[in-house]
């Protein structure tokens, strides 16, 4: 075996162990990268299903929130009907009987 094979395979060994280190070093990055992405995938994911949620929380609260303003309508209604029955009431005047002048005294006490 001469010196030159000799030196041949130990450069091609080198090459290939280098390439192979090499290989190694950009799938260890690569696979950092692809978990660094499936979490990044995953926050998103979560994301919108929180603000999924708190939009249809949003949209219960302002629809019970209305519905609660047409209540509370519906009662300033019956309350205004309720202060003009109030005001009609004030309207009626009753008279005070003098029980002395129609001979009734003692209705009186």
């Amino acid at each position: 075996m001469s010196s030159h094979q000799f030196h041949g395979s130990m450069l091609q060994e080198a090459y290939t162990s280098g390439m192979n280190d090499r290989t190694n070093h950009y799938r260890r990055i690569l696979n950092m990268y692809m978990r660094f992405h499936e979490a990044v995938v995953a926050k998103h994911d979560a994301e919108v299903e929180v603000y999924r949620i708190s939009g249809k929380l949003e949209l219960f609260d302002e629809i019970f929130n209305a519905g609660v303003m047409n209540h509370v309508k519906d009662k300033l209604e019956q309350e205004q009907e309720l202060a003009l029955a109030h005001a009609r009431l004030a309207d009626v005047k009753v008279p005070n009987l003098d029980w002395e002048k129609l001979g009734e005294p003692q209705m009186w006490r």
